[in-house]
C-alpha cells in the first residue's frame, strides 16, 4: 500500500512539473529524457520490495538535473520524492538545497533564491505530511479490513468447531446407547440362560414321568414354572441394575448370590456344584454391575458345561486381593476346546464372547482352557470410586 501511494504521488508531481518545465525551459530534449528516466525509476521502485541505494542515487541525480536545467524552482520538488530508508525526513529540505545551489551557480539574486527556498521547504513539508497521513489512513483501513476478515474467519471456524462438537456428542450418545444395549443383552443372556436350561431339563423329566408318576411329573412342572418366573424376574433385575447408580456392595453379597446359584443348579438338575468362596475378602466393596456380571458368568459357564460338555461336576472358586477379583470355574465335561480352535470356538459362543467383551472393557481378562475338562478364569480389577 505504501509503495502504491508513493508511485501515484510521484507520477502526479512529475507530470505537473514536467509540463511547467517545458513552458519555461530551452532544453526540451533533456527534460523529456529526464522525464522518461524518472517515470522508469518510479515504476521500478513501486514494484520493488527492497531499498536499492544505486537506484536512489540515480533518481537523485536525474531529479537534480531536471530541476537545474528547467529554470523553474518548483521542478526541484522532484527531489522530495527521492526517499532514503533511514533519513526520509531529509527530503523536505533537498528541493530547497538544490535550488539554492542552482541559483548561486546561475547568479540569481540571493533574496529571490532565499524566498523560493523557504517556499520549497514549506511545499515539501506539506507533501511529506500528506503522504504520511494518506499512507497511515490506508494502512489503518487495510488493518481494519483484515481484522474484519479475521473475525469472520474466526466466527466461521467457531461455527465449524461447534458443528464438530455436536457431531461428536451425537456419536458419543449413540455409542453409549449401543454399549448399554450390549450390556443389557449380555446380562439378560447370562442371567436367564441357566434358568431356561434348568426349566427345559425339568420339563423333559416331567414328560418322562407323566405316565408312570403323575404326581412327580406335576412337581417337576411346578418347579419349571417357578424357574421361568425367576427368569422373568432376572430380566427385570438386570435392566434395573443397568439403569441405576447403586452404591458399591460388599463382596459377601456376591458370595451369597453365587452360593445360591450353585445350590439352585444342584437342586434343579442333580449335578454337583462345589464352591470355595473363602478366598474372597467379605468386606471388599465392588460395583453392582460387577456383581451381576460374576453371577451371570457362573450361570453361563455351568450352563455351557451341561449343554456342550455333558459335565455333571463343577468346581467354583472365588478369590480376591485388595484390588482384584478372580472367578475360576472348572468341570469334568468332555470338550474339544484347545489352543488351535479356541478362536473359532469362542466366536461361536455368544456367552463366552460377552464375558470376554465385558472383561476387556473393564481392564480385566477372561481365559479358557481344557486341561482335564473345561476351565474358565475370569478376573477383574476393582477400582474404588471417590464418593
Amino acid at each position: 500500500m505504501k509503495k502504491a501511494v508513493e508511485y501515484v504521488v510521484g507520477v502526479a508531481m512529475l507530470v505537473i512539473l514536467f509540463i511547467t518545465a517545458l513552458v519555461c525551459s530551452e532544453y526540451d530534449s533533456l527534460l523529456i529524457l529526464s522525464f522518461a528516466l524518472l517515470i522508469t525509476l518510479l515504476t521500478l521502485q513501486s514494484i520493488s520490495d527492497f531499498f536499492s541505494l544505486p537506484m536512489t542515487l540515480f533518481q537523485f541525480i536525474v531529479s537534480a538535473f531536471m530541476g537545474a536545467f528547467s529554470a523553474n524552482p518548483f521542478c526541484c520538488l522532484l527531489l522530495c520524492q527521492v526517499r532514503a530508508e533511514k533519513w526520509d525526513a531529509l527530503r523536505i529540505f533537498t528541493p530547497a538545497v538544490c535550488w539554492s545551489i542552482t541559483a548561486f551557480i546561475s547568479g540569481k539574486q540571493p533574496y529571490s533564491s532565499l524566498l523560493y527556498s523557504v517556499i520549497l521547504i514549506f511545499i515539501s513539508a506539506v507533501i511529506f505530511a500528506l503522504e504520511k497521513c494518506l499512507v497511515k489512513y490506508l494502512d489503518t483501513k487495510e488493518k481494519l479490513s483484515r481484522s474484519v476478515s479475521v473475525c469472520a474467519l474466526g466466527e466461521l471456524s467457531e461455527k465449524k468447531l461447534n458443528e464438530e462438537l455436536r457431531i461428536k456428542n451425537y456419536l458419543s450418545d449413540r455409542n453409549a446407547r449401543l454399549e448399554e444395549r450390549e450390556n443389557i443383552s449380555r446380562s439378560i443372556h447370562n442371567s436367564v440362560g441357566h434358568s431356561i436350561t434348568a426349566a427345559i431339563m425339568t420339563l423333559d423329566a416331567a414328560d418322562m414321568l407323566f405316565d408312570t408318576s403323575p404326581h412327580k411329573a406335576r412337581e417337576k412342572i411346578t418347579t419349571a414354572n417357578e424357574r421361568i418366573r425367576d427368569s422373568l424376574a432376572s430380566i427385570r433385575r438386570a435392566v434395573r441394575v443397568l439403569d441405576s447408580e447403586d452404591k458399591p456392595i460388599p463382596a459377601s453379597d456376591l458370595c451369597d448370590s453365587i452360593e445360591a446359584i450353585c445350590k439352585s443348579f444342584t437342586m434343579d438338575t442333580g449335578i454337583t456344584v462345589k464352591t470355595n468362596l473363602n478366598g474372597c475378602l467379605p468386606d471388599m466393596l465392588i460395583p453392582p454391575v460387577h456383581s451381576e456380571f460374576f453371577c451371570s458368568a457362573v450361570s453361563e459357564l455351568i450352563s455351557n458345561g451341561i449343554r456342550h460338555g455333558n459335565a455333571d461336576t463343577f468346581f467354583v472358586t472365588l478369590t480376591s486381593d485388595s484390588r482384584h477379583l478372580q472367578l475360576v470355574v472348572t468341570d469334568n465335561g468332555e470338550s474339544s476346546f484347545c489352543a488351535e480352535n479356541s478362536r473359532s470356538a469362542i466366536q461361536k459362543g455368544f456367552g463366552l464372547k460377552k464375558i470376554i467383551s465385558y472383561c476387556e472393557k473393564n481392564g480385566g481378562k477372561a481365559e479358557f482352557s481344557n486341561p482335564a475338562g473345561f476351565k474358565s478364569v475370569v478376573a477383574l480389577p476393582i477400582i474404588e470410586e471417590e464418593g
